[in-house]
């Protein structure tokens, strides 16, 4: 069963109840969408509706997310081509050690 955590975002109390997270990483998650809530709110100083801000924080949160998403995809794609780099390099000096096997051999 999962645990109620109470978190404090731009200075509202929410109880959160969140499916497979600790209350550490709630609170973690609270804390990190607190400070880009704050970040946001000193980037729009004119905007006062905090549900405005709210979706702007959002926004950035969600370009945050898919930028490490983007990272992560790159960073896959480079390890896989490593991958197939080492194994082409290995298949090609077994086969240099098994020709030059058989030649030694004859």
């Amino acid at each position: 069963m999962n645990e109620k955590v109470d978190v404090e975002i731009a200075g509202r109390r929410l109880m959160v109840e969140m499916e497979d997270l600790t209350p550490f990483e709630i609170n973690a998650i609270a804390n990190q969408v607190n400070e880009k809530f704050t970040e946001v709110q000193g980037a729009y100083t004119k905007v006062a509706d905090t549900a405005k801000l709210a979706i702007y924080t959002a926004l950035y949160l969600g370009a945050d997310l898919y930028k490490l998403k983007q990272a992560d995809s790159t960073n896959h794609k480079a390890i896989e081509n490593t991958l197939d780099h080492i194994g082409k390099t290995l298949e090609q000096t077994l086969t240099a050690i098994g020709t030059q096997t058989t030649v030694e051999s004859e």
